[in-house]
Parts: structure tokens; sequence; C-alpha cells
């Protein structure tokens, strides 16, 4: 591993806390998106997005499902899901993450060498030359043409080749494709809120994508799905920091534990999964409401955290 890369062995150390679905104290002493956060835009990182603008004609389902794959670390694969990256960390809302910064990765915020040695060794080109981080949502050097494909040839690629990912099924490509094609940059360029909404929102696309995958005979997509499910419910967890959340903190480990074995099941069902997210919305979500505004989704909490780290 490149020596400058000493902030991604904590990175990695921290997110494997998150990925099995709750951070630990230490771990929550810098929030996971704030490891790949320029020093000065935490505050914005932890609580502001850019929009997400799609286009109303495109296939909703297909786009959801390729969105729920967009912001799943284990569709990347080998380093970045390990440290937890996906798509989504340079891409917010399939847009630029301006913010960007990662040692041995970043040159200026909002830069990455895809490929430096930590994302895949045999790729590795023994050079530091970080690119500009593009937005997605306006159309660059790949064609987005369903009919040539090059987009999905092209996202392949990177999973494959600059990830050191599994081999992404078809049906993965042609989600993650959609959404990409389906972004469009939003007309007063207006930024959103990285609130609780958003997260669980997350959540629940992501739960019923895993759900359609099952419909269809596609275990193995059912199973990235119920994991990446688990690592939004990771992040939503080390937002709830003190001793007050404690109950909160172990609903979200509890939940993330029974969601575990119905992504593993050897033939898992739509309706397991429907039945977990039912469970969640009554038990969990409520309470995690009520605590939001002390939590550190809430501006004046967020603000008072980082003064204090």
């Amino acid at each position: 591993m490149d020596p400058r890369t000493g902030t991604v062995r904590y990175l990695i150390a921290a997110a494997a806390l998150v990925l099995a679905g709750a951070a630990s104290s230490a771990a929550r002493d810098r929030l996971q998106a704030l490891i790949w956060t320029a020093p000065g835009a935490e505050r914005a990182v932890l609580l502001r997005q850019p929009a997400a603008c799609l286009d109303p004609a495109a296939d909703g389902t297909e786009v959801s499902y390729g969105r729920a794959l967009f912001n799943a670390p284990q569709l990347l694969g080998g380093q970045a899901a390990r440290a937890g990256i996906s798509c989504a960390s340079c891409h917010a809302n399939g847009r630029r993450s301006a913010a960007f910064s990662l040692d041995g990765v970043s040159g200026k915020p909002g830069t990455a060498d895809v490929s430096a040695s930590f994302f895949n060794l045999v790729r590795a080109n023994g050079q530091f030359d970080p690119k500009p981080i593009p937005d997605l949502a306006v159309p660059g050097k790949v064609s987005r043409d369903r009919a040539a494909q090059e987009l999905e040839h092209f996202t392949r690629g990177l999973i494959v080749e600059e990830f050191a990912g599994r081999e992404p099924a078809q049906g993965e490509l042609a989600a993650v494709s959609a959404y990409v094609r389906a972004l469009r940059p939003c007309s007063d360029e207006r930024e959103q809120p990285r609130g609780l909404a958003a997260d669980l929102g997350l959540v629940r696309e992501t739960i019923d994508a895993a759900a359609r995958r099952t419909v269809v005979g596609d275990n193995a997509g059912a199973a990235l799905l119920a994991s990446a499910a688990r690592f939004r419910l990771g992040l939503i967890e080390e937002r709830y920091v003190g001793p007050e959340f404690i109950a909160e903190r172990k609903q979200l480990l509890a939940a993330s534990r029974a969601l575990q074995p119905v992504g593993k099941a050897t033939a898992p069902s739509a309706a397991a999964f429907r039945l977990w997210l039912a469970r969640f919305e009554r038990e969990t979500v409520p309470r995690l409401i009520r605590g939001e505004r002390r939590s550190l989704y809430n501006t004046r909490r967020v603000e008072r955290w980082l003064a204090g780290r």
C-alpha cells in the first residue's frame, strides 16, 4: 500500500464496524463520511448534498434498483467495499462530491486516482495522477445510448478492473446504467438535506429492490442488497451519539442482525424482506425520528460535535 495511505488503513478498520451494522464509540470519533472529506467541509458534507434530478420518463423500478446499487459498497467489492466506499462516495446523488479527499487517492478536493494501488494492485500504474471527479448528470466521453451498451461496458470495467470487484450480473449493470442515464442537472443547482429521511429512504429502496430480486430468482442480488441495507443502518447508527441513544443503537443493531439471515437464506423471499421492513418501520423508525433533533442529523448538534472534536 502507498505509504501516504495511513488514513486508508484507519478507514478500513472503522468501516468494517459500519459494514457489520454498527459503529463503535472509537469509530464514531470520526464519522465515516468525514474520513474522505476535505478539512473545512465537514458541516456541509454531513448536512447537505447535491439535489437528485431524474428523468421522469425513466423506468422508476429499474432506476430505484440502480440507485440502491450505486449506494452499495458491496457492488464495487475489494478494498473499496472493505472501506465502505460506494459509487455515491465520489458521486453524491450521482453528482460530483467536490469535498471528496482521501490520502493517497486524492490530490485536490474533488479528485481521485482510481488507478491507485489501494483499489487494485494489478491495475496500479505506479503514478499518482488523480483526476477531477465528474458530475454524472452531465454526459461525458462514454456514450449513454442504450443500444450501444457502452455505459454498461464502462461500468463493468470500473467494478472488475479498477476496483477489483466481482463480475456483476447483467441485471446489475443494466440497473446502474439506467440510474446514470436518468440523472439530469437540476435547473437551479439546488442542494437537499442529507438527513435521516434520506438515509431511511435508501434503506426502504434497498429492501424493496431486494424483495424484487427474489421474485426473479436473483438470490445473489438480494443478498448483496441486504448487506447494503445493513451498511446503511450502520451509517444511521453512528449519527446517534451519546448515552441518551443507547436504546436506539441497540434497536438498530438488532434490526441489522435480524436482516442478516433474511439475505443469507438459501432461497430468500420477498415476504421475508417485507416483513423485516414492516417491523423496522413499526419498532425502530418512530424512535429514530423522535431523537433526530438531538442526533448528528441536526445542524446545531453537528456544529457542537465538530467544535468539540
